[in-house]
């Protein structure tokens, strides 16, 4: 199924659909409409993000979040502060983020699911949807792996990193 911005009706890519079907949805918009029409509604971004009812994180091109909702503060066990301004890599807390070289910065950063998604919808323009991944989390009790499932928009200058489906993260 085709998804088209419901202003500009720029092509947004294709979607999976349950009925198939070549059917254009309309209610999409592309990046730039989504953050024009929330600066003419005089909308930060973090208000923006709290309407859109599942937890996102706003990331910059180099993984850094620059802003997120109560959702994704809720489930990552962190308050705004704690979160804006890092590294997705320190924020979900993988523990390839924690060695000498940092988040990005590793020989594991390479396979990393949110970097490639985040990167794939800088270059192209085009979402990632419920991609599925996982990452090496250290706790209390020892070693664990999170997996999850998220999808990426692009948004004028950011990325929306929506965390579709996490598993195994406890805080």
């Amino acid at each position: 199924m085709r998804r088209i911005c419901a202003c500009c009706k720029k092509d947004l890519g294709e979607v999976d659909s349950e009925g198939g079907g070549s059917a254009v949805i309309t209610h999409g918009l592309c990046g730039d409409c989504a953050f024009h029409l929330s600066a003419r509604m005089g909308m930060r971004l973090r208000e923006f993000l709290q309407g859109l009812g599942k937890p996102v994180v706003a990331v910059s091109p180099d993984g850094t979040i620059q802003s997120t909702n109560g959702q994704a503060s809720a489930l990552l066990g962190m308050d705004l502060p704690e979160i804006e301004g890092h590294l997705c890599g320190d924020v979900f807390e993988c523990d390839h983020a924690a060695l000498p070289e940092g988040c990005g910065r590793t020989v594991h950063c390479v396979a990393c699911t949110v970097r490639k998604c985040i990167t794939e919808t800088f270059e192209t323009g085009r979402s990632c949807e419920r991609v599925p991944g996982h990452l090496n989390h250290t706790t209390f009790d020892g070693p664990d792996e999170i997996c999850f499932l998220i999808s990426t928009e692009k948004l004028g200058d950011l990325i929306l990193l929506r965390l579709d489906s996490v598993d195994g993260y406890a805080h």
